[in-house]
Protein backbone atom coordinates (compact mmCIF):
# COMPACT_ATOMS: atom_id res chain seq x y z
CA UNK A 1 0.00 0.00 0.00
CA UNK A 2 2.81 2.48 0.95
CA UNK A 3 4.56 1.80 -2.27
CA UNK A 4 1.01 2.55 -4.45
CA UNK A 5 0.92 5.44 -2.79
CA UNK A 6 4.37 6.46 -3.09
CA UNK A 7 3.82 5.61 -6.94
CA UNK A 8 1.21 8.37 -7.26
CA UNK A 9 3.19 10.92 -5.56
CA UNK A 10 5.65 10.32 -7.74
CA UNK A 11 2.81 10.53 -10.91
CA UNK A 12 1.79 14.18 -9.59
CA UNK A 13 5.53 15.44 -9.35
CA UNK A 14 5.84 14.16 -12.88
CA UNK A 15 3.94 17.10 -14.29
CA UNK A 16 5.81 19.69 -12.92
CA UNK A 17 9.16 17.89 -13.62
CA UNK A 18 8.73 15.76 -17.13
CA UNK A 19 12.42 15.17 -16.28
CA UNK A 20 11.17 12.33 -13.69
CA UNK A 21 9.14 10.16 -16.25
CA UNK A 22 12.00 7.27 -16.48
CA UNK A 23 12.42 7.11 -12.70
CA UNK A 24 8.27 6.80 -12.79
CA UNK A 25 8.58 3.89 -15.46
CA UNK A 26 11.77 2.14 -14.05
CA UNK A 27 9.69 2.19 -10.27
CA UNK A 28 6.20 1.13 -12.01
CA UNK A 29 7.69 -2.10 -13.01
CA UNK A 30 9.32 -2.79 -9.68
CA UNK A 31 6.25 -2.11 -8.16
CA UNK A 32 4.37 -4.48 -10.40
CA UNK A 33 6.94 -7.08 -10.00
CA UNK A 34 6.73 -7.24 -6.91
CA UNK A 35 2.90 -8.22 -6.52
CA UNK A 36 4.04 -11.78 -8.35
CA UNK A 37 7.82 -12.39 -7.46
CA UNK A 38 8.60 -15.48 -5.86
CA UNK A 39 11.98 -17.15 -5.27
CA UNK A 40 10.98 -20.27 -6.64
CA UNK A 41 9.71 -18.57 -9.87
CA UNK A 42 11.03 -19.93 -13.51
CA UNK A 43 10.70 -21.05 -16.61
CA UNK A 44 9.21 -24.31 -15.85
CA UNK A 45 7.04 -22.88 -13.64
CA UNK A 46 5.61 -20.57 -15.63
CA UNK A 47 5.15 -23.23 -18.32
CA UNK A 48 3.11 -25.22 -15.71
CA UNK A 49 1.15 -22.28 -14.96
CA UNK A 50 0.61 -21.93 -18.97
CA UNK A 51 -0.57 -25.98 -18.81
CA UNK A 52 -2.56 -25.51 -15.40
CA UNK A 53 -6.01 -26.13 -16.99
CA UNK A 54 -5.33 -29.03 -19.62
CA UNK A 55 -3.71 -31.05 -16.43
CA UNK A 56 -6.90 -29.86 -14.12
CA UNK A 57 -9.02 -31.68 -17.13
CA UNK A 58 -6.64 -35.04 -17.43
CA UNK A 59 -7.00 -35.32 -13.78
CA UNK A 60 -10.51 -34.68 -13.72
CA UNK A 61 -11.14 -37.29 -16.43
CA UNK A 62 -8.82 -39.85 -14.44
CA UNK A 63 -11.24 -39.79 -11.70
CA UNK A 64 -14.65 -40.49 -13.46
CA UNK A 65 -12.65 -42.91 -15.95
CA UNK A 66 -10.88 -44.74 -12.66
CA UNK A 67 -14.55 -45.80 -11.97
CA UNK A 68 -15.26 -47.15 -15.73
CA UNK A 69 -11.78 -49.47 -15.70
CA UNK A 70 -12.33 -50.75 -12.40
CA UNK A 71 -16.04 -51.89 -13.81
CA UNK A 72 -13.94 -53.28 -17.30
CA UNK A 73 -11.85 -55.05 -15.13
CA UNK A 74 -14.32 -56.67 -13.59
CA UNK A 75 -16.47 -57.34 -16.39
CA UNK A 76 -13.40 -58.85 -18.47
CA UNK A 77 -11.89 -61.24 -15.96
CA UNK A 78 -15.85 -62.24 -15.19
CA UNK A 79 -16.46 -63.09 -19.46
CA UNK A 80 -12.68 -64.94 -19.21
CA UNK A 81 -13.65 -67.01 -16.10
CA UNK A 82 -17.48 -67.62 -17.38
CA UNK A 83 -15.83 -68.84 -20.86
CA UNK A 84 -13.36 -71.29 -18.55
CA UNK A 85 -16.46 -72.49 -16.55
CA UNK A 86 -18.71 -73.25 -20.07
CA UNK A 87 -16.42 -74.25 -22.89
CA UNK A 88 -12.61 -75.45 -21.27
CA UNK A 89 -13.65 -77.46 -18.04
CA UNK A 90 -16.30 -79.36 -20.22
CA UNK A 91 -13.76 -80.18 -22.61
CA UNK A 92 -11.43 -81.08 -19.59
CA UNK A 93 -13.85 -83.30 -17.66
CA UNK A 94 -14.91 -85.43 -20.49
CA UNK A 95 -11.32 -86.35 -22.29
CA UNK A 96 -8.50 -85.31 -19.94
CA UNK A 97 -7.14 -88.36 -17.32
CA UNK A 98 -7.94 -87.97 -13.70
CA UNK A 99 -4.30 -86.50 -12.78
CA UNK A 100 -4.92 -84.12 -15.47
CA UNK A 101 -8.14 -82.67 -13.97
CA UNK A 102 -7.07 -82.53 -10.85
CA UNK A 103 -4.27 -80.33 -12.05
CA UNK A 104 -6.22 -78.26 -14.09
CA UNK A 105 -8.94 -77.68 -10.77
CA UNK A 106 -6.52 -77.02 -8.15
CA UNK A 107 -4.41 -74.72 -10.47
CA UNK A 108 -6.61 -72.78 -12.31
CA UNK A 109 -8.97 -72.15 -9.07
CA UNK A 110 -5.44 -70.54 -7.05
CA UNK A 111 -4.76 -68.91 -9.75
CA UNK A 112 -8.24 -67.33 -9.86
CA UNK A 113 -7.69 -66.33 -5.95
CA UNK A 114 -4.88 -65.29 -6.48
CA UNK A 115 -5.90 -62.40 -8.78
CA UNK A 116 -8.99 -61.33 -7.17
CA UNK A 117 -7.21 -61.41 -3.26
CA UNK A 118 -4.32 -58.95 -4.86
CA UNK A 119 -6.87 -56.61 -7.07
CA UNK A 120 -8.97 -56.21 -4.05
CA UNK A 121 -6.15 -55.48 -1.95
CA UNK A 122 -4.43 -53.01 -4.52
CA UNK A 123 -7.68 -51.08 -4.72
CA UNK A 124 -8.75 -50.84 -1.44
CA UNK A 125 -5.33 -50.38 0.66
CA UNK A 126 -3.89 -46.99 1.21
CA UNK A 127 -1.07 -46.01 -0.20
CA UNK A 128 0.20 -44.20 2.32
CA UNK A 129 0.07 -40.54 2.91
CA UNK A 130 2.77 -38.32 4.63
CA UNK A 131 1.74 -36.93 8.66
CA UNK A 132 0.28 -33.63 8.30
CA UNK A 133 1.31 -32.62 12.06
CA UNK A 134 4.68 -31.49 12.64
CA UNK A 135 6.98 -34.70 13.61
CA UNK A 136 10.86 -35.67 14.14
CA UNK A 137 10.57 -37.49 10.73
CA UNK A 138 13.35 -36.37 8.30
CA UNK A 139 11.67 -34.57 5.34
CA UNK A 140 13.69 -33.84 1.78
CA UNK A 141 11.52 -30.47 0.68
CA UNK A 142 8.29 -29.24 1.21
CA UNK A 143 5.67 -29.91 -1.23
CA UNK A 144 4.63 -26.88 -3.23
CA UNK A 145 0.73 -27.89 -3.30
CA UNK A 146 0.63 -29.22 -0.02
CA UNK A 147 2.51 -26.98 2.05
CA UNK A 148 3.76 -30.26 4.50
CA UNK A 149 6.76 -31.50 4.34
CA UNK A 150 8.00 -34.50 1.77
CA UNK A 151 10.24 -37.50 3.03
CA UNK A 152 12.13 -39.55 0.61
CA UNK A 153 10.53 -41.14 -2.33
CA UNK A 154 7.56 -39.54 -1.69
CA UNK A 155 5.38 -37.59 -4.57
CA UNK A 156 2.51 -35.40 -4.98
CA UNK A 157 -0.25 -36.92 -7.04
CA UNK A 158 -2.37 -34.40 -8.59
CA UNK A 159 -5.22 -37.07 -9.22
CA UNK A 160 -5.60 -38.05 -5.89
CA UNK A 161 -4.22 -34.10 -4.93
CA UNK A 162 -2.20 -35.59 -2.06
CA UNK A 163 1.73 -36.43 -1.64
CA UNK A 164 2.11 -40.29 -1.44
CA UNK A 165 4.78 -42.41 0.08
CA UNK A 166 6.75 -44.18 -2.55
CA UNK A 167 4.84 -43.33 -5.30
CA UNK A 168 5.41 -45.39 -7.91
CA UNK A 169 1.88 -44.51 -10.04
CA UNK A 170 -1.57 -43.63 -10.16
CA UNK A 171 -3.20 -46.77 -11.91
CA UNK A 172 -6.30 -46.18 -13.31
CA UNK A 173 -6.92 -49.61 -13.73
CA UNK A 174 -7.32 -49.70 -9.77
CA UNK A 175 -8.87 -46.17 -9.01
CA UNK A 176 -6.19 -45.90 -6.59
CA UNK A 177 -2.76 -44.65 -6.81
CA UNK A 178 0.39 -47.06 -6.03
CA UNK A 179 2.54 -46.33 -2.65
CA UNK A 180 4.41 -47.94 -0.63
CA UNK A 181 1.33 -50.42 1.00
CA UNK A 182 -0.17 -51.57 -1.91
CA UNK A 183 2.99 -51.46 -4.15
CA UNK A 184 3.74 -55.17 -3.73
CA UNK A 185 -0.49 -55.98 -4.31
CA UNK A 186 -0.33 -54.46 -7.63
CA UNK A 187 2.75 -55.78 -8.85
CA UNK A 188 1.55 -59.89 -7.63
CA UNK A 189 -1.66 -58.75 -9.30
CA UNK A 190 -0.05 -57.82 -12.54
CA UNK A 191 2.16 -61.15 -12.22
CA UNK A 192 -0.75 -63.78 -11.09
CA UNK A 193 -2.70 -61.93 -13.96
CA UNK A 194 0.17 -62.99 -16.63
CA UNK A 195 0.01 -66.35 -15.43
CA UNK A 196 -3.74 -66.67 -15.64
CA UNK A 197 -3.47 -65.33 -19.34
CA UNK A 198 -0.43 -68.03 -20.34
CA UNK A 199 -2.65 -70.82 -18.85
CA UNK A 200 -5.80 -69.79 -20.29
CA UNK A 201 -3.82 -69.42 -24.10
CA UNK A 202 -1.96 -72.93 -23.73
CA UNK A 203 -5.20 -74.52 -22.09
CA UNK A 204 -7.45 -73.83 -25.46
CA UNK A 205 -5.00 -74.30 -27.55
CA UNK A 206 -5.81 -78.15 -29.13
CA UNK A 207 -9.42 -76.64 -28.86
CA UNK A 208 -9.09 -73.58 -30.96
CA UNK A 209 -7.03 -75.68 -33.50
CA UNK A 210 -9.73 -78.08 -33.62
CA UNK A 211 -12.32 -75.37 -34.16
CA UNK A 212 -10.37 -73.70 -36.81
CA UNK A 213 -9.61 -77.03 -38.64
CA UNK A 214 -12.76 -77.82 -39.04
CA UNK A 215 -14.12 -74.45 -40.87
CA UNK A 216 -14.43 -74.31 -44.36
CA UNK A 217 -11.13 -71.81 -44.87
CA UNK A 218 -12.35 -68.81 -47.58
CA UNK A 219 -9.45 -68.54 -50.09
CA UNK A 220 -9.60 -65.26 -52.61
CA UNK A 221 -10.59 -66.62 -55.51
CA UNK A 222 -8.63 -63.47 -57.25
CA UNK A 223 -5.33 -64.19 -56.09
CA UNK A 224 -2.74 -64.98 -58.73
CA UNK A 225 0.78 -65.49 -56.40
CA UNK A 226 2.56 -62.61 -54.17
CA UNK A 227 4.22 -61.84 -57.29
CA UNK A 228 1.90 -61.26 -60.02
CA UNK A 229 -0.34 -59.43 -57.36
CA UNK A 230 2.12 -56.84 -57.23
CA UNK A 231 2.69 -57.00 -61.66
CA UNK A 232 -0.96 -56.27 -61.13
CA UNK A 233 -1.08 -53.79 -59.15
CA UNK A 234 1.61 -52.02 -60.31
CA UNK A 235 0.45 -52.40 -64.01
CA UNK A 236 3.86 -54.39 -65.18
CA UNK A 237 3.44 -56.23 -68.11
CA UNK A 238 7.09 -56.60 -68.85
CA UNK A 239 9.80 -56.60 -67.13
CA UNK A 240 11.54 -52.69 -68.14
CA UNK A 241 7.63 -51.56 -66.70
CA UNK A 242 9.44 -52.14 -63.28
CA UNK A 243 11.67 -48.56 -64.24
CA UNK A 244 9.87 -47.40 -66.49
CA UNK A 245 6.30 -47.60 -64.32
CA UNK A 246 7.28 -48.24 -60.84
CA UNK A 247 10.54 -46.53 -60.82
CA UNK A 248 10.29 -43.50 -62.69
CA UNK A 249 6.51 -41.11 -62.90
CA UNK A 250 4.68 -43.04 -64.98
CA UNK A 251 0.74 -41.86 -65.58
CA UNK A 252 -0.27 -45.04 -67.15
CA UNK A 253 -3.59 -46.96 -66.54
CA UNK A 254 -4.08 -49.55 -64.37
CA UNK A 255 -4.86 -53.38 -66.22
CA UNK A 256 -8.62 -54.22 -66.91
CA UNK A 257 -11.07 -52.05 -67.03
CA UNK A 258 -12.19 -52.57 -63.51
CA UNK A 259 -15.57 -54.53 -64.20
CA UNK A 260 -14.63 -58.01 -64.85
CA UNK A 261 -11.79 -60.11 -63.58
CA UNK A 262 -10.67 -63.41 -64.29
CA UNK A 263 -10.82 -65.98 -61.29
CA UNK A 264 -8.19 -68.43 -60.13
CA UNK A 265 -9.51 -71.68 -61.71
CA UNK A 266 -7.36 -73.41 -59.29
CA UNK A 267 -8.32 -72.15 -56.42
CA UNK A 268 -11.91 -73.41 -54.80
CA UNK A 269 -13.69 -71.82 -52.14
Amino acid sequence: MRLSLRWLKLCLRCRKRSSRTPDLWSYGRLLLKSLYFNVLTSSDTALDCVFEPIFWLVDSMSRWFGVVFVSLVILLTGSVVTVVYLCMLPVIFSSYPLHWILWHLCYGHWNLLMILFHYYKATTTCPGFPPQEKSDIPAVTICKKCIVPKPARTHHCSVCSRCILKMDHHCPWLNNCVGHFNQRYFFSFCLFMSMGCIYCSISVKDMFLHTHSAIQVFRNPYHRGVINNWKIFFGVEKQSDWLTRVLLPSSHLPLGDGLTWDRNRTVTI
